[in-house]
């Protein structure tokens, strides 16, 4: 099921944080400071537990995503992306990820990404970004689900 970021599910996103993303994880202050800036846009996939998350900006900007380890592979990363495609339709999303993320790039290449332009130094350890662009659809079309 996905659905909104509840104030309860915090913690766990910090947990899934930690396991996801150790070189660049938002701590339990920006998660709650991402939430009250894109309300509608923080969602969360959930089974017994939170499996993983996605936050964007309804411009089109994917601003974090993660899914816990054992639950990668099973399709809630690219149901999470789809939510996003759908709810930007007719729009160009847009995120970054580290240059040496290499599954990372060829997930989103998978869903229709394009790897756009090198960010020098972009993330807080200084390590390159790659900004990669999903490019809007024709009118009519509609997303992958």
């Amino acid at each position: 099921m996905i659905r909104p970021v509840s104030s309860e599910d915090f913690y766990e996103l910090v947990e899934i944080e930690a396991q996801a993303a150790p070189k660049s994880e938002y701590d339990f202050w920006e998660l709650r400071w991402l939430h009250g800036r894109h309300p509608d846009t923080f969602l969360v996939v959930v089974s017994d537990k939170i499996d993983g998350y996605i936050v964007f900006s309804p411009g089109g900007h994917i601003i974090s995503m993660a899914v816990r380890p054992e639950r990668r592979r099973c399709g809630i990363g690219t149901r999470l992306v789809q939510e996003a495609i759908a709810h930007c339709a007719g729009k160009t999303l847009r995120l970054e990820v580290r240059l040496s993320n290499l599954g990372a790039q060829k997930f989103y290449e998978k869903l229709g990404f394009e790897k756009r332009a090198l960010l020098q130094s972009y993330y807080h350890d200084h390590e390159d970004g790659l900004l990669m662009e999903r490019p809007a659809k024709k009118s009519g079309e509609l997303p992958e689900r």
